[in-house]
């Protein structure tokens, strides 16, 4: 086991604390710059324009927190999109005539020399498709210019955007993303540095990092606090892995997964809520893996090749209070030098291949304190970061260039996964995962130590949660096919139109896609369902075609609703990857793939009304009493536990609610094209006021001018 209080790393946090080191290279305004979200599926990540931090909060544009999808908020940084990428040199000669021996510069840094060289685009393969909801459009604003021509292979999305920072390096950043199954929880990076200074830059670095903090997650809505509600969820807890650094590792990639704090009692890996049935909330894997890196500068981009041994230096350093005093040559030259693998050399991985300097990992020192390595891993931050830095490049002179490609999200074992291990965890009756390559450590390393009070059955929600590390290894083989196949992996269908309506004997369907049915691959539609919005975003698959299923226009009809209940649907057209597609991962031959959920946002839920009564006499308040307390009513689906519906109403009515003393609260015109003999009344006043409780009188009238009336109770 590495020494915790190596004197070296000591010192050199000391350091860090006092000077800041974060803010030294990655702010930068940001806020003021234009944006963008790359969100061609499950993961969501923004686009600053000029390269520096920035505040994205998703909450506004998820659907609303109805699919498994994730995103970064970018405030403290991230090279998720290529954000606060890094340089670094010696001997530089700033814009103000100081020569700097050890010089540190970001995308966007503290000289006013940076610019944007050519402003973002963002372009987006799929328009929203028609999509009208009980009478209502969906209207959305699209995230970005729809043109299938700017699309790099078969991507849905893809950005751009020129820089040049105070090195006088451009950076010509590309960020593209997929939406099909297969590749839809990874975003690429490509950059090309090219040094336009006029100047050699000597023993050039680059540096960039990322981390599993500020997190915001789709997963649901619930007043429980202890469910992530479109919020952010904090893990400075957290086990930091490369894979890459020796001989025989098959891919370069960086994966931070949640760690148990040894200092809480009981094992908390993966966040089990005991209050909701033992739901994990913390399963999810971020990652980032490399896919080219410039063996060395070129002109020439045929002249371009993949360095293996890079990055060559890969650390993990935690947040530290802004402010750095860039006059302090002591502080320049610590951060040049932790850049260039200070940590590797004195906690170096072993096995690593020579000449690089690859620090240990903190899952591989049979500690269960994730923070065994000491310095740098800073149980008091959120922020503790995995860094990759690249070089050195001893000359990169005059109009040679770089060429980076990363590709970086997350993996897991999912949400229904989550749920059903919670709570068998809970209930003490969970069992192994099937098929693990270690009958104790799962797909944790060898010298992994579990929670110090951890029993069996925590180990094996444990190993469940190891066997994310197998899923981030498939997305990065994934990743890399895609690269090393020019990224065209098959791509997903277009997303049909879609009319959905409630009627009286069920929820009415319609649906149609031309241009998918005239794909050779065509393979079908799917319908799938949502009841409720509170605490889960598990759709269910209620209808399922195959590739017969060509018209101009589909119809289904869902009877096994319950009549009032919130439903939300969308519809989906699939391709057939073909068995002998060689752009196709081999995993993925003869697959069905999905249109892209995002182009079928559910944000207006259906509430499927009764057939109408034939007179007055048969209309029934439910429930009365009405008590918002009353778990029932929770449970029937409605998003914020306040609705009164009535029954068996007549096809065209007018119902006057007035309180006991013969106030009138609200009136109603129930007269729908659906004909329903229900509605459902949110239970707010003419003037959207909240009723008290009390006895109140309903009275009904057709249009003939017959007339009834019913008393009902309001408990709240």
């Amino acid at each position: 086991m590495l020494n915790k209080n190596h004197h070296v790393l000591d010192n050199i946090m000391t350091w860090l604390a006092g000077i800041g080191l974060c803010a030294a290279v990655f702010p930068g305004p940001g806020l003021m710059a234009q944006t963008a979200v790359i969100r061609a599926n499950r993961v969501w990540c923004g686009i600053l324009e000029d390269g520096g931090t920035g505040n994205f909060v998703y909450s506004a544009s998820w659907f609303p927190a109805d699919y498994n999808c994730m995103g970064p908020s970018m405030e403290q940084g991230s090279g998720m999109t290529g954000s606060t990428i890094t340089m670094a040199c010696m001997n530089w000669t700033d814009p103000n005539g100081t020569l700097i021996p050890k010089a540190v510069i970001r995308s966007v840094d503290i000289y006013p020399n940076w610019a944007v060289v050519d402003s973002m685009t963002n372009y987006i393969r799929w328009a929203y498709p028609t999509s009208v909801i009980d009478y209502q459009n969906v209207t959305l604003s699209e995230w970005g210019k729809v043109d299938p021509t700017k699309m790099i292979g078969t991507s849905d999305q893809t950005a751009e955007v020129n820089t040049v920072n105070s090195l006088g390096v451009e950076i010509k950043r590309k960020v593209f993303a997929w939406s099909q199954r297969f590749h839809d929880n990874y975003m690429v990076v490509d950059l090309v540095l090219t040094n336009t200074s006029g100047e050699t830059l000597n023993d050039f670095w680059v540096s960039m990092h990322q981390a599993p903090f500020y997190w915001r997650k789709a997963k649901g809505s619930t007043d429980d606090p202890g469910i992530p509600d479109q919020d952010e969820v904090e893990r400075g807890a957290c086990w930091h892995h490369y894979y890459g650094a020796r001989p025989g590792d098959s891919l370069r990639v960086f994966y931070m997964y949640h760690a148990d704090e040894p200092d809480r009692q009981g094992d908390q890996m993966g966040g089990p809520v005991t209050s909701q049935d033992g739901r994990l909330v913390e399963s999810d894997i971020a990652f980032y893996t490399i896919l080219h890196a410039s063996e060395s500068p070129y002109t020439d981009p045929a002249e371009d090749v993949d360095d293996p041994l890079q990055p060559r230096v890969t650390d993990v350093y935690a947040e530290v209070p802004m402010g750095v005093d860039w006059s302090n040559p002591a502080a320049r030259d610590l951060i040049y030098d932790l850049i260039a693998g200070q940590n590797g050399k004195h906690q170096p991985m072993e096995g690593q291949y020579d000449g690089t300097f690859h620090r240990a990992n903190n899952d591989e020192q049979n500690d269960p304190d994730w923070s065994n390595l000491g310095s740098g891993f800073n149980k008091g931050a959120v922020w503790n970061r995995s860094i990759s830095a690249f070089g050195p490049y001893p000359t990169f002179e005059d109009g040679q260039s770089l060429h980076f490609v990363y590709a970086s999200g997350y993996a897991g074992i999912g949400i229904e996964k989550e749920k059903e291990i919670g709570e068998k965890w809970l209930n003490n009756t969970l069992t192994d995962p099937p098929n693990l390559p270690d009958a104790d450590k799962g797909y944790f390393p060898a010298n992994f130590a579990y929670p110090p009070d951890a029993n069996e059955i925590d180990k094996i929600k444990d190993r469940w949660i190891s066997t994310g590390i197998d899923s981030v290894h498939k997305a990065a083989a994934r990743a890399k096919w895609n690269f090393e196949h020019n990224w065209q992996v098959p791509g997903s269908p277009p997303p049909p139109t879609q009319e959905i309506t409630g009627f009286g004997d069920g929820v009415e369907i319609k649906w149609s896609d031309a241009e998918a049915e005239e794909s050779d691959g065509f393979a079908g539609y799917r319908v799938l369902r949502r009841v409720g919005r509170a605490d889960t975003v598990f759709f269910d698959i209620v209808h399922q075609t195959d590739a017969a299923d060509k018209a101009n226009e589909h119809t289904w009809r869902d009877t096994s609703v319950l009549f009032g209940a919130s439903y939300f649907y969308y519809v989906q057209s699939s391709y057939q990857i073909s068995e002998y597609d060689m752009n196709a991962h081999p995993d993925s031959r003869g697959k069905i793939i999905w249109s892209g959920r995002l182009w079928n946002p559910t944000t207006i839920e259906v509430h499927p009304p009764r057939p109408p009564g034939s007179d007055l006499s048969g209309i029934r308040i439910v429930p009365n009493p009405y008590n918002i307390r009353d778990q029932l009513i929770a449970d029937y689906g409605w998003d914020d536990d306040r609705g009164l519906m009535f029954f068996n109403l007549p096809a065209e009515v007018t119902i006057k609610i007035f309180t006991e003393s013969g106030d009138l609260v609200r009136t109603i015109i129930h007269n729908p094209p659906s004909k329903a003999g229900s509605l459902t009344w949110d239970m707010l006043t003419d003037s959207q006021q909240a009723i008290a409780s009390g006895i109140y009188i309903a009275v009904f009238q057709e249009p003939d001018g017959q007339m009834a009336y019913q008393k009902f109770i309001v408990v709240r």
